[in-house]
């Protein structure tokens, strides 16, 4: 598998990918210690405030922390929104959730035994302003309304309500209606066996609507006619005609002071004590040993002018604010997600129900992680338990987003993106541009060194040298000086021959008329001086023969240019040529001659042309297997004809096809009487390019193998 210098360059540039890498571990390296830091520091909060409750005296005692009863106790809840006395529980949204259910368990009498689908009833309590708010929906499978003229309210249905005042006095009232709609209370006498109301009572106000399983009231007191205890009860009357209280149930005893519930709103003055403990960002909260919140102060969100502030130096600081916007899906991909503007539940659930409530109820601190309903938010809580002289009475529970934390996470994440995807564009480019140049000046330097050698495998172009100081240059320099002397190396081969003729042709004819003398000179020599004297001079023959083919090859690029060339038909001309010159000289051979249909006209000159085919032919016939024919095949191809030889024979070794047409190259092996210095081809090569032609040898695989010679003609010239 073949790769490219800029492949491997490129994949080199993915070591760039330790920057994120290394990124996403100091992110998460520095968000588990932030998280602990900030743990540290909500866990550290958490004391300051737990101390600083038990250092004020009496606070606990003042806002009873002490003999806490779930079942009778009331935690008035702060409406989030204005309540209209109408009968109808739209305005008690978000918190009618957090009502309270009152049945079995809430029984205060009942002369049958208690059946759910008589009575029981959702209950809810609540502050708004200057007012206490209390809703019932009460489940009443039989309503009995007042008699117009009866002086006994409690001889129907009907809510009572037993309340201490700031005083401590305490104060009974009953609420009853003759019809569905607006109802006032009636003071009554603390007496349970004073049955007739005292007087009207305008302050409490109320609403009576009846439903399909029974009916709902909403109720209107003023806070300034309650103390720290209150109690109602819900009073069922099924029989309209003794009409006698069938079952009450209430959320205390309304009718002894002493069996009232307290009334536990949230605690100012502790409210006040945190707010000089305000920590940013955080929220405090208090919670009794009913786990109720008693006190509370604080956001988790982030204030507005934070924001803007988080906004405007993210943008003028930020020089990848362009790149952060189109990177902003890979982000996703690698960053945790978080509400950054969650709303805060307009409802304050006055129960508080995390983990770590009971473990710190039982005198264990902990830090506890939550998510927030409906929002992509991780609270982080330090739960500590709050104790006044020993004895546990709440816990603390401080707490605070992790939103920082993630924030700053991410945009280390987002950071360690850009910054790898300008690095990767950057290097990417940069390594892609080295890459490139090197290529090219590598490609280039391929090229002159593949146009510097042709297909036959002479030299033609030099390679040029660059002066540049590194690798590729010194690469060029050496192959420019090893071609230079390949080039010197070919020219002194080739005109090896030429001066082999010059300097060998005087003292070869000083031998031969030696030779010659000595056998005049020579009286009655034997027999075998004769047989020497012969051998020397046929051998001194072949040596002019040799000399002489020399001397012709070494001379034919000059008598090339004396030829005169004519047009003729060259495919009768090779006709003639086989019938009268090839087979007389080579009686034992068959040629196979196709000629093409049309004439094959060129212009050239004819004697030349025949030197070169009798050369092939030669060449041919010197190797072809006994038996085989020799074939010769012309045909015209557009303005070119294209002459093929083929003999079956020996074929020739795949790296030496394209050096045969060289000077000084043979390949044969065995000995004959005809000299060869392999300058045949080189002759056949020589007259074709002069003809402005192509030369070119292959062998032929198969049954029938042997060598096929192509030789290219341009057909005018």
């Amino acid at each position: 598998m073949r790769i490219s210098l800029r492949l491997k360059l490129t994949l080199i540039s993915l070591l760039l990918l330790i920057i994120p890498l290394t990124g996403f571990r100091f992110s998460a390296m520095l968000q588990e210690n932030l998280l602990a830091s900030r743990e540290d520091a909500l866990m550290f909060t958490a004391k300051a405030v737990s101390t600083t409750l038990a250092n004020r005296p009496g606070i606990f005692d003042r806002e009873l922390f002490y003999s806490l009863d779930q079942s009778r106790d009331l935690y008035p809840i702060r409406l989030s929104s204005s309540i209209r006395l109408n009968g109808k529980t739209d305005d008690w949204q978000p918190e009618l959730s957090q009502s309270q259910t009152f049945g079995a368990e809430h029984v205060l009498s009942s002369t049958t035994p208690y059946n759910p689908d008589s009575l029981s009833f959702n209950h809810l309590v609540g502050q708004r302003g200057k007012h206490l708010y209390a809703l019932f929906l009460v489940q009443d499978d039989k309503l009995v309304y007042r008699h117009p003229n009866s002086l006994y309210p409690e001889k129907s249905d009907h809510i009572q309500i037993g309340i201490q005042d700031p005083d401590g006095v305490f104060h009974r009232y009953l609420l009853a209606t003759e019809k569905a709609g607006w109802v006032n209370g009636f003071r009554m006498n603390p007496d349970l066996e004073d049955k007739i109301p005292v007087a009207n009572e305008p302050r409490i106000q109320g609403v009576w609507v009846e439903t399909e399983y029974g009916y709902i009231v909403e109720l209107r007191i003023p806070l300034a006619m309650i103390g720290k205890r209150l109690a109602f009860a819900v009073a069922d009357v099924d029989n309209s005609q003794d009409r006698k209280i069938k079952t009450l149930i209430g959320t205390a005893n309304p009718g002894r002071t002493g069996e009232l519930g307290w009334l536990l709103a949230p605690s100012k003055d502790i409210e006040n004590l945190l707010k000089s403990l305000d920590r940013p960002h955080s929220r405090i909260r208090i919670v009794d040993a009913n786990r109720r919140v008693r006190a509370r102060f604080g956001s988790l969100q982030t204030t507005r002018t934070d924001l803007i502030a988080s906004e405007i130096d993210s943008k003028t600081t930020s020089l990848l604010s362009w790149l952060h916007h189109q990177l902003s899906p890979v982000y996703r991909l690698f960053t945790e997600s978080f509400s950054s503007n969650f709303t805060a539940p307009v409802s304050q659930a006055t129960e508080l129900d995390i983990m770590g409530i009971e473990e710190g109820l039982a005198g264990k601190s902990s830090i506890t992680h939550y998510r927030l309903d409906d929002a992509e938010v991780e609270v982080m809580a330090a739960i500590i338990p709050l104790r006044d002289h020993g004895i546990i009475v709440g816990v603390v529970v401080v707490e605070q987003t992790t939103n920082s934390i993630l924030a700053l996470k991410n945009k280390m994440i987002e950071e360690s993106i850009g910054l790898t995807v300008m690095a990767f564009i950057v290097v990417g480019f940069s390594l892609l541009f080295f890459a490139s140049r090197i290529s090219i000046r590598i490609r280039h330097l391929r090229n002159q060194a593949a146009n510097a050698i042709s297909e036959d495998g002479r030299i033609v172009t030099e390679i040029t040298a660059v002066k540049a100081k590194d690798e590729i240059g010194d690469l060029s320099r050496t192959l420019a000086s090893m071609l230079n002397q390949l080039k010197e190396q070919n020219e002194y081969r080739e005109n090896m021959a030429n001066n082999l003729e010059h300097e060998m042709r005087t003292p070869l004819a000083g031998i031969s008329a030696s030779l010659k003398n000595m056998e005049k000179e020579l009286n009655n020599p034997t027999k075998q001086v004769k047989e020497y004297i012969k051998w020397a001079l046929h051998d001194v023959q072949r040596m002019e023969s040799l000399l002489t083919a020399i001397r012709d090859a070494t001379s034919l690029q000059d008598a090339l240019v004396y030829d005169f060339p004519q047009t003729f038909d060259l495919g009768a001309a090779i006709s003639l040529w086989v019938e009268h010159g090839w087979e007389p000289s080579y009686p034992l051979v068959e040629f196979k001659y196709h000629a093409p249909n049309e004439p094959a006209l060129i212009h050239g000159d004819p004697d030349r042309l025949k030197q070169m085919i009798e050369k092939l032919i030669d060449n041919g016939v010197s190797f072809h297997s006994p038996d085989t024919p020799i074939t010769i095949k012309l045909s015209q191809n557009q303005d070119t004809l294209e002459l093929r030889i083929f003999n079956q024979g020996p074929t020739i070794a795949p790296e030496m096809l394209r050096q045969i047409f060289n000077s000084m190259v043979s390949l044969r092996s065995g000995k004959n009487d005809s000299p060869h210095l392999g300058l045949g081809l080189y002759i056949v090569r020589s007259i074709v390019e002069h003809h402005q032609g192509t030369i070119l040898a292959e062998n032929i695989d198969g049954e029938k193998s042997g060598v096929c010679v192509i030789v290219s003609l341009p057909q005018r010239i």
